[in-house]
């Protein structure tokens, strides 16, 4: 049967089809957008607030200012329990609670990252501040700032990789207990301020007589009414009920900190209108008055001594270089979680720099993001940084009119406050899943996590950071190297296949194992070194090579020297090795058996007759009997 014509109709149809087809190709070229120009690629990476305030949305708005709302009320009681953690009065927390999220909405990286104190940095701040002038503190966020603009300036954020996940999920929970434990000292009611958990259980022991019944009453009664609101939560993320029954659960849930903080200033201040005093502690408090902005001045003056700034930074000792570290780490961790899941480190520590470079112009303490803040955000929808403008807004207001009121609050609702957001950083999962797949890690959890509970979390982070260094540099000392005995055509030989790079402290290990397998075959069995995983090689460790080929020769004997064959060698690489007389590189498999025969032919393994192949060039000269 011959093909059929296309008709005239059909030949119209398929021109206009295909007419139609190449104007959509070209309509879809035209509108592929331009390229994003070098510059202003720059400018959205440093100042990311160029990037998303173009697209804003009036949906966006309404998320995140509902978000800014709900983060405003609940930041206002944390910050004036991380200041009282830190042995600051309770109004320099809320310092720390405006400018940090007001400067973090412009350059901050991570949507979800709400800048603020913490009571991590509170915790490790006043090891170094405890029994000094208040100015300390202040000087102490100064220079973090300082030292985290000069490591984001130059690019230093690698090094938090050297950081593993067991390390910072022990130094959580190590900083989680060591919370708990200084905080059971405001719910008992007694007075004092030492450094360490052992100074500060010995401390509590002798003094447990001084105990005052109604602040543990007051801080266990807050503690039940904060756990009792948080199963609200559970509510909440159950389909099963009502729309607007779940939403009010959740934002109950989520204002939990601001109603036992007004239930408990109400009581207070009933209270003291009926009788004048009450029988708990109370948090003491400034004026209502905004912070003047003034540059923090590099040497302190008090009545007692005078402090200029090489005293200063003596006193403070490592804690400008620890403070950064711990403010940053969970800056990164809180971005992991993100769907997101990558951090530019660089930027992060630009941005919490300058919030602590400014936050201490206004007497503000350490801050950084926190993961109970970052909870909060994520159940309340937020959309984009945004709400850090709200909640500023909502700190300025109060130390502008609510200051005063912040007398009535009771030191062991703080407290309460305090113990039920850091006890969320509990996680003894982790250790145990270590401990069923992963002994070394579950060593270095362990090791951090006893080092920061008993000698302070500055210095098990310290030894964290070294431990693990030390493991990676074994890693690179002892890579993984497989090296065992293969046949190809019933021709034996040794193969031996080094993983991913192999640099100086490598190469007598990768020998030392070579040797010992061709002493037990009486280095009578070829070498093939297979090289296609090798990422990485250095001129030591590449002359090492070369000094194996000579291990290879025997001295008494050198017809009974060993082949040593390079196989898939990358080229860049091959140059780096120097060339003997019995090493010989090979790319293909078929090459590989060329030279095994060879060697079998010459150390009388296979008969001659048997193997009739053409002359090979092997490099080097050959005597067969």
């Amino acid at each position: 049967m011959y093909p059929q014509l296309e008709t005239d109709a059909e030949a119209q149809e398929k021109a206009t089809a295909q007419s139609l087809l190449a104007t959509r190709q070209t309509q879809t070229e035209d509108e592929k957008p331009p390229p994003i120009p070098k510059w202003k690629r720059r400018l959205h990476r440093h100042v990311p607030v160029t990037q998303w305030l173009p697209m804003y949305s009036t949906e966006w708005g309404i998320d995140d200012f509902i978000a800014g709302i709900t983060l405003g009320l609940t930041i206002i009681p944390e910050s004036m329990a991380c200041a009282l953690l830190a042995g600051l009065p309770a109004r320099y927390g809320l310092c720390s609670a405006f400018i940090g999220p007001l400067i973090y909405m412009v350059f901050g990286s991570i949507d979800k990252v709400i800048i603020g104190p913490t009571s991590l940095v509170a915790l490790v701040s006043v090891q170094f501040t405890v029994g000094r002038p208040i100015e300390f503190a202040f000087l102490l966020t100064f220079l973090s700032g300082i030292v985290q603009i000069i490591m984001g300036a130059l690019r230093l954020g690698f090094i938090f990789e050297f950081i593993s996940m067991p390390v910072i999920k022990a130094f959580s929970s190590a900083t989680a207990i060591l919370v708990i434990e200084s905080q059971l000292k405001v719910l008992l009611g007694i007075k004092y301020l030492v450094a360490g958990l052992l100074s500060s259980v010995t401390t509590l022991s002798s003094r447990i007589d001084e105990s005052n019944m109604a602040d543990l009453i007051m801080g266990i009664c807050a503690i039940v009414f904060l756990l009792l609101l948080e199963l609200l939560e559970r509510v909440a993320r159950n389909e099963n009920h009502g729309k607007v029954l779940r939403i009010c659960c959740r934002y109950l849930s989520t204002s939990r900190n601001t109603l036992i903080v007004l239930i408990a200033g109400i009581v207070t201040y009933i209270w003291l209108q009926e009788t004048g005093q009450v029988p708990y502690a109370l948090s003491q408090n400034a004026l209502a008055t905004l912070p003047n902005f003034t540059i923090p001045s590099l040497e302190i003056e008090t009545p007692a001594r005078n402090y200029t700034f090489w005293e200063i930074l003596k006193e403070l000792n490592m804690g400008i270089i620890v403070i950064p570290i711990v403010g940053i780490l969970t800056n990164i961790s809180i971005g992991k979680l993100t769907p997101k899941g990558l951090v530019d480190t660089n930027q992060e520590l630009l941005t919490v720099g300058l919030c602590n470079m400014f936050g201490s112009c206004v007497q503000a303490m350490p801050s950084s993001g926190a993961f109970t803040r970052y909870a909060i955000s994520t159940a309340c929808g937020l959309k984009t940084p945004m709400a850090n403008l709200y909640l500023g807004i909502i700190v300025l207001l109060a130390l502008s009119y609510l200051s005063p009121y912040f007398n009535f609050i009771p030191e062991a609702t703080l407290a309460a406050i305090l113990i039920c957001s850091i006890i969320t950083l509990l996680d003894f999962k982790l250790p145990l899943r270590l401990w069923r797949d992963s002994k070394r890690d579950f060593a270095t959890w362990l090791l951090c996590f006893c080092v920061c509970v008993l000698f302070g979390v500055e210095v098990g982070l310290f030894v964290s950071i070294v431990v693990t260094a030390l493991h990676l540099l074994f890693l690179w000392a002892r890579p993984e190297v497989r090296v065992k005995i293969e046949e190809l055509d019933e021709m034996q030989y040794i193969r031996v296949t080094p993983g991913n790079g192999i640099y100086f402290p490598a190469i007598n290990y990768l020998r030392e194992r070579v040797l010992k397998a061709c002493t037990q075959a009486d280095f009578g069995i070829t070498v093939v070194i297979d090289g296609h995983r090798i990422t990485g090689l250095d001129y030591t460790a590449a002359q090492g090579i070369s000094k194996l080929s000579s291990d290879l020769c025997r001295q008494a004997d050198a017809a009974s020297s060993t082949l040593l064959i390079l196989y898939r060698f990358p080229e860049h690489l091959k140059r780096l090795i120097d060339h003997t007389e019995n090493l010989v590189f090979c790319e293909t498999e078929d090459k590989v058996r060329e030279f095994l025969t060879q060697e079998s032919l010459r150390n009388g393994y296979i008969n001659l007759k048997e193997h009739i192949r053409a002359s090979i060039d092997l490099g080097y000269k050959i005597d067969i009997d």
